[in-house]
């Protein structure tokens, strides 16, 4: 029998699998997305908002649930005649450093740091598209992480704009906290300008099993790994169908199947596998718990010993330096 480490990512499971490549990896891939009954409404619902050629739309759902994958699939679906496309990731930035951002993703030189002319900059070159019968798309991910002064900055984007339409397109994806965010008074402006607004859901117990199998292909399978009926009900009592999940469930049940010399995974294999990730995860919360002790330990005898100083080596301590 193979030795099973979970901690260890390097055991060759991929080859013994028959697959060329890890199927359930945690980065967004675009070449492993499966469209899902709620992502096939969220770009339903940004292709309605492209064409009624509004400022503002918002999809945001759980953490984990593919928003920067989904985000990534709708910019490359766009005609590339018809577009222009920018992906901000991180908006952690001040209104200057995202103008600047914003220029380099749409591929515009960028010879200032002045806020003023970055604007400007950011105008003329909306407006040459605009007349070239190109429109501009700008999707910003992790908005919740957005400060107000930049979530104001935004708004006053949306009002470049000819007479008949807008010529900037905002997305925002977010996680579920930027609906408080928007409902604020101080927010409720750019809350008017939002007219598309989607939540994106989890996967379905059916679209586990075909989202299971259609990363498998992807990954090169011909069918030596199975995942059975049970399994994947375990995958979905455990995981609610969150994608991130189901690819840390999936990946340890692979490489149990390697230490284990197998190729069915089942209830049981999901069940051992989980079993393993929960004492690995008490293990490290007591490591975390015993260090919290020891430093409780210590400042309660720093304490302790300050107390012991004031209270009888203190007279001493004077007595001497008279």
């Amino acid at each position: 029998m193979k030795p099973y480490n979970n901690t260890c990512m390097e055991i060759p499971y991929v080859e013994y699998c028959g697959l060329t490549e890890k199927p359930f990896g945690l980065t967004p891939d675009p070449s492993f997305y499966f469209e899902s009954g709620s992502f096939r409404d969220a770009t339903d619902h940004l292709k309605f908002f492209l064409d009624q050629k509004e400022g503002f739309a918002l999809i945001y759902g759980d953490v984990g649930l593919g928003k920067t994958t989904i985000s990534r699939i709708f910019l490359d679906s766009l005609d590339k005649n018809l577009y222009h496309t920018g992906l901000i990731l991180n908006p952690i930035m001040d209104v200057a450093e995202f103008l600047r951002q914003v220029l380099k993703e749409l591929a515009v030189p960028v010879y200032t740091t002045e806020r003023e002319e970055l604007l400007e900059d950011l105008r003329d070159f909306l407006l040459d598209e605009y007349r070239v019968g190109k429109e501009t798309v700008l999707v910003i991910d992790e908005a919740q992480l957005l400060s107000s002064q930049l979530f104001e900055f935004i708004r006053v984007l949306s009002n470049f704009e000819t007479e008949k339409q807008k010529i900037l397109h905002i997305i925002l994806f977010a996680q579920p906290e930027i609906v408080a965010r928007l409902s604020e008074p101080a927010m409720r402006y750019l809350a008017q300008r939002i007219t598309i607004i989607y939540r994106l859901k989890a996967l379905s117990e059916e679209e586990i099993f075909l989202y299971i199998h259609h990363r498998l292909l992807r990954a090169g399978s011909k069918g030596f790994v199975q995942f059975t009926d049970d399994a994947v009900k375990e995958i979905y009592g455990t995981s609610q169908g969150c994608p991130r999940i189901i690819n840390v469930i999936c990946d340890r049940c692979l490489l149990y199947l390697y230490s284990q010399s197998k190729r069915i995974v089942d209830g049981g294999v999901v069940r051992s596998v989980l079993k393993e990730e929960s004492q690995t995860l008490m293990r490290k919360d007591t490591k975390h718990r015993r260090r919290a002790m020891y430093a409780l330990a210590a400042c309660i005898a720093l304490f302790l010993l300050a107390v012991l100083f004031k209270s009888y080596l203190a007279p001493i301590y004077k007595l001497f330096r008279l």
